[in-house]
């Protein structure tokens, strides 16, 4: 029985290893981006630094990786124009005072629009909201 039972949980995580490595293989590189101020990303608050920044194309999944820490946050986000001219390009919108969440990231091959989420008390009046900074990423 037990050699049973060890054979199963050897191929389960064999299966998902395997899995794994197929998700990764998804991931397309859009370029390195410096971002010059703390952001919200997904309701996480991400440091002004270097930033790796990948996609996966059939999901619609930003990946933003910090490259001092190697921090790493997915965000799912709804389709939305790709760029114009195949730069990457992260806009982010004001959300308070000096308070920023990203809101689009576009590359050459999709686009893709995320909530603003910040924590409360970081999100004021409408007239703020309008107010963006756009960050262009560069090549890898």
């Amino acid at each position: 029985m037990k050699t049973h039972f060890s054979k199963l949980v050897a191929l389960a995580l064999f299966a998902a290893a395997l899995t794994g490595v197929a998700l990764a293989q998804n991931d397309v590189p859009l370029g390195r981006a410096s971002i010059p101020f703390d952001f919200y990303a997904g309701g996480r608050l991400l440091h002004a630094g270097e930033y790796t920044i990948s996609a996966n194309l059939n999901d619609r999944v930003a990946i933003i990786q910090e490259r001092a820490s190697g921090k790493t946050c997915f965000l799912m986000g709804a389709p939305d124009e790709n760029s114009r001219d195949d730069r990457t390009v992260l806009t982010f919108k004001l959300v308070g005072d000096n308070v920023y969440a990203l809101h689009e990231l576009q590359g050459a091959d999709m686009g893709v629009s995320f909530n603003l989420i910040a924590p409360q008390g970081t999100m004021t009046g409408q007239n703020q909201k309008s107010q963006s900074v756009v960050v262009i990423a560069q090549a890898r």
